[in-house]
């Protein structure tokens, strides 16, 4: 059919309008796409929301572990503690020692243990030769963020579950904490050690005589904790340097610490009659005497000299501790009769009071201790200096074997733990401020005391020498403790100075404060070493 030119464009239109109005729809749909593809806004808010679950649940993990970090590192601290509970009760307890011990842990455990846990428990558990106590903690913690995994697993808390953790298997978290105490003698257990206690028998620790009953039961406290059975990691001994006016070395140790007085020398030719010793066998004919002025000036007197007490050295070698090979101790004249016990009245035990060398034997410590007797003055420089002769290596060829003292350089020699591989100390006990030296072995002008001769000693008063002797000690790197018992201000002040620092002085008022300073210096000797 023909059209007119009108309707042929007509047509044309009608037929092209719908291609151009699809090809407009896609344009705009393309434009759109692109529009929303370029348009970023609330692009965070959607990946913050579909991140939020999963960061949740990395929060709520890093609580609930945080917390149970937190309660672990609580218990190993009161773990810990209860472990040295033990080993001190077992170091310090003779009778009924494990159920004291387990005593101990639980109670400082108890006290200690965390308290934001469910439940905590402690088992205790000793070596089979006592010398080890484990304590290990079981402790439960809430999880609370982890619990809600119960929604999707459904699983009951394990068999033995405290109430609150049983229900719900994410609910707690277990934590198993362990500690042991090691009873070794030491720094830490690292180290072998040599103690050498100067003890007062002078005859104020008489004034009670309860002094001297608290002394030696201080001192065999001592020896029980810091003398421990098991010598075979790491050796500890006690030598004893009991003094009062000198120091009884013993017969056969005499003569070669103060070499071999001359006999019967005197400024006038004189020897003891038949008469003289006829009232007493201790007394021979051909003893050893000396003859020298009265401290008044009128008249002379005579001393025997002492078969065991010694007295101080003098010359240049006054203060140090060398050997008896290159200088002499000071030999003890004690008047006509030289059966005393270096001040302590006559004894016929020659153990009473005699100097004990290094020995991990604690009967013998222990019994020589008890046969301490009282009497005489206060030469605190010859205790001290004795204390400083059984400790030095010098002196060890004076001793047998298993006396000898290690050598100075294994102070300085880590070992174990890196501890030092030795410790030397010495710990001086006086109840009295010194009061007597000596001129040629006789109680010197410048005594305090009554003087028996016309001289002064050469090295000075007591106190003066025993301060030197200190120094000396101290430099030699022996640890120094110092215990005063009831005394006077000047002998306080002393003894604070020559303790190593203000920790190793002690001032006991009582017997009981005595006791506890000797406990004290035992346990800072005997550290206990802590494993986890």
């Amino acid at each position: 059919m023909r059209t007119s030119a009108g309707q042929r464009d007509l047509v044309t239109v009608r037929d092209v309008e719908p291609a151009s109005v699809s090809k407009r729809a896609a344009a705009g749909r393309q434009a759109l796409i692109a529009r929303l593809v370029a348009d970023r806004s609330g692009s965070v808010a959607m990946l913050f929301g579909l991140m939020l679950i999963p960061l949740a649940a990395v929060v709520g993990l890093a609580i609930d572990f945080g917390r149970a970090y937190t309660v672990n590192s609580h218990t190993q601290a009161a773990l810990d503690a209860a472990a040295l509970a033990a080993g001190r009760v077992a170091q310090v307890e003779k009778v009924n020692t494990l159920t004291k011990a387990e005593a101990a842990a639980n109670a400082y455990f108890d006290q200690a243990k965390p308290t934001n846990v469910v439940a905590s428990t402690m088992t205790f558990t000793p070596s089979s030769d006592n010398t080890e106590f484990t304590v290990t903690a079981t402790s439960w913690v809430k999880t609370p963020f982890l619990g809600v995994l119960h929604a999707l697993f459904k699983n009951a808390g394990p068999s033995g579950a405290p109430a609150g953790c049983q229900s719900n298997r994410f609910s707690c978290v277990t934590l198993t904490t362990t500690a042991t105490a090691a009873l070794k003698v030491g720094g830490g257990g690292g180290s072998n050690v040599e103690v050498a206690l100067m003890l007062d028998v002078t005859g104020s620790m008489c004034d009670p005589c309860t002094k001297i009953t608290d002394l030696k039961a201080a001192a065999k406290d001592l020896i029980d904790i810091v003398v421990w059975d098991d010598q075979s990691e790491h050796t500890s001994k006690v030598a004893l340097a009991p003094f009062a006016e000198a120091v009884n070395v013993g017969t056969t140790l005499a003569p070669l610490v103060r070499g071999v007085p001359i006999v019967n020398t005197s400024s006038t030719a004189e020897s003891f009659t038949t008469t003289s010793v006829l009232n007493d066998p201790t007394k021979q004919p051909t003893k050893q005497w000396i003859k020298y002025s009265k401290a008044s000036g009128s008249g002379t007197n005579t001393w025997v000299v002492s078969s065991k007490c010694v007295t101080e050295r003098v010359g240049p070698q006054a203060f140090t501790d060398a050997p008896p090979t290159v200088a002499f101790v000071g030999k003890g004249y004690f008047g006509t009769n030289a059966t005393t016990s270096c001040g302590v009245a006559n004894h016929s035990d020659p153990e009473v009071n005699l100097i004990v060398p290094l020995t991990n034997d604690k009967t013998l410590l222990k019994s020589r201790i008890d046969k301490l007797a009282t009497g005489g003055s206060t030469a605190g420089h010859l205790g001290t200096a004795w204390a400083w002769y059984l400790l030095s290596p010098s002196w060890g060829y004076l001793f047998p074997p298993g006396s000898q003292p290690a050598p100075y350089a294994d102070l300085s020699v880590l070992g174990a733990g890196n501890m030092p591989k030795l410790r030397k100390i010495a710990v001086l006990m006086t109840d009295g401020e010194y009061n007597i030296n000596y001129c040629k072995g006789v109680e010197a002008l410048n005594s305090n005391q009554t003087p028996d001769i016309k001289c002064n000693s050469e090295n000075g008063k007591s106190l003066a020498q025993a301060t030197s002797l200190c120094t000396a000690i101290k430099n030699a790197k022996i640890e120094v403790f110092t215990v005063g018992f009831q005394v006077n201000s000047t002998a306080r002040d002393f003894l604070k100075n020559c303790a190593t620092d203000a920790s190793h002085y002690y001032d006991a008022t009582t017997g009981d404060a005595l006791k506890a300073a000797f406990r004290d210096i035992a346990l800072k000797i005997s550290s206990l070493r802590l494993t986890h």
